[in-house]
């Protein structure tokens, strides 16, 4: 199943389509009606475009052999960045079983670190449509592209043949930073988890800082804000705080504090609710947050890869419809043609018929002379009678029928129109040219379907010019 989102590897292979110039006017257009849904999305449209022409790239597609090496450093960094967090968390929660655990030390680094980090994120997200910006070019995910001096010189030189637009390339190291300080968090939290689990620990504070129980009390307060009110135990009382002071000064801990053993293990909570709530939570919405932004980015880089824009505004445009000139309809025919004759169409037709013509061509003539039908039928050619039958079973009010002005009438098409003559209000016949000729029928092919028409004498058949 194919993403519904442009990706990065959907850049890459437009690069390579539009290098190829498969595209006319024409076939723009007529996969532009055939997408009338989306055609005024231009991401879902190019999305779309690139799925039904990336067969027309040689494989193994140059996007693939990208992705898989990406991946290989995605899951590379983030192991190492999942196995930092652990050995981290497990160095910061180091009982020697002397002194307690300081709170303080942890909470740097599943507080202080993501606050920091992501609000240089948010700046760098600010200045992302820079391609200097020095905020990104410092985060780890930056240098994540050394990975790659590591591989083979035949798999750099396959990154050496793309260029990718610097300002996509600064959302995707942001977006990569996110995930790889959320593995690294969460590397912490499972540290957290590990120790409170396998072993008997005691947390306390201890400070320099001229700071009291009730100082911190609040402090941590207003950290645990976001859930003290629905969550109170997972906020330190101030009995704990004041209990799990200690000094290092003197090498011992104070019988109090020795009494309060089991009551210094409760602070795992706070410290629990605090990793989970800034390191985490927050930390996964501005991942979140970011990639919206990069896919906004990716958009972007696509639309703005050469040829693009003129693409798209030929899948919308339509076609110019040349008519006729006086000087080139009194041209039409010296012999004995009697049969009316037409150089302006009705915009308004209740059936349009392609004889030997696929409907997604049909469609490609309405919408160049800026026809409306209710209904589009095929019928002739590879068709069977039966499925002639049905069409002209369904026949009714005014039907508009193209022909191949270079293929003779035969006697099928005379089988054919006769019956649907009698079904219907008119039948209009309309020989259109060759793509070379912008669809106009050359003077000897419209003579020759105008006799042909002309004699079977039916009035509610006419041919348009």
């Amino acid at each position: 199943m194919s993403r519904a989102r442009l990706g990065v590897e959907d850049y890459i292979d437009l690069q390579e389509l539009m290098q190829s110039n498969i595209s006319t006017h024409e076939k723009n257009r007529k996969f532009g009606l055939e997408h009338e849904t989306i055609v005024s999305n231009s991401s879902k449209l190019m999305k779309v475009w690139i799925e039904e022409h990336k067969h027309l790239i040689p494989a193994p597609l140059l996007s693939q052999k990208i992705a898989r090496y990406m991946q290989i450093a995605t899951l590379s960094t983030t192991m190492i960045s999942l196995l930092v967090g652990i050995l981290s968390g497990a160095a910061l929660l180091r009982y020697s079983g002397s002194e307690p655990i300081n709170v303080l030390y942890f909470l740097v680094a599943i507080l202080v670190l993501p606050v920091v980090t992501m609000t240089l994120s948010l700046f760098a997200m600010t200045r992302a449509n820079r391609a200097d910006s020095t905020l990104i070019h410092i985060s780890p995910a930056f240098w994540m592209q050394n990975i790659i001096l590591l591989l083979p010189q035949k798999s750099r030189d396959i990154f050496a043949n793309i260029h990718i637009n610097p300002l996509l390339t600064n959302w995707i190291i942001i977006r990569r930073s996110q995930e790889m300080a959320l593995t690294f968090s969460v590397g912490l939290f499972l540290a957290l988890l590990g120790v409170i689990a396998s072993e008997d620990i005691a947390f306390g504070w201890s400070s320099t800082l001229q700071i009291t129980a009730q100082e911190l009390h609040r402090i941590f307060s207003l950290i645990a804000l976001p859930w003290s009110e629905w969550l109170p135990q997972y906020l330190p009382s101030l009995e704990l705080i004041e209990k799990s002071h200690y000094f290092r000064l003197g090498g011992k801990l104070s019988g109090d504090m020795i009494e309060s053993a089991s009551l210094l293990g409760e602070w795992w909570k706070f410290l629990a609710m605090t990793t989970l709530f800034y390191a985490l939570f927050l930390r996964w919405l501005l991942m979140i947050w970011s990639g919206m932004r990069l896919q906004k980015a990716i958009d972007k880089a696509v639309l703005s890869i050469a040829g693009v824009d003129e693409m798209i505004a030929e899948m919308r445009r339509p076609l110019i419809s040349t008519e006729a000139t006086d000087s080139e309809l009194e041209l039409e025919s010296k012999g004995e043609i009697d049969i009316s004759s037409t150089s302006s169409l009705n915009h308004r037709y209740d059936i349009t018929i392609g004889w030997s013509v696929d409907s997604d061509t049909v469609l490609l003539h309405n919408d160049r002379e800026g026809i409306s039908a209710s209904e589009i039928y095929e019928a002739g050619g590879s068709h069977s009678l039966e499925d002639d039958e049905r069409v002209i079973a369904n026949a009714d009010g005014e039907i508009l029928l193209y022909v191949k002005s270079w293929e003779p009438p035969t006697m099928d098409f005379i089988d054919f129109i006769i019956p649907l003559s009698q079904k219907s209000k008119r039948v209009t016949v309309y020989p259109v040219g060759a793509s070379q000729d912008e669809y106009r029928a050359t003077n000897s092919f419209y003579d020759i379907w105008a006799l042909k028409v002309s004699g079977l004498k039916i009035d509610n058949i006419e041919m348009r010019r």
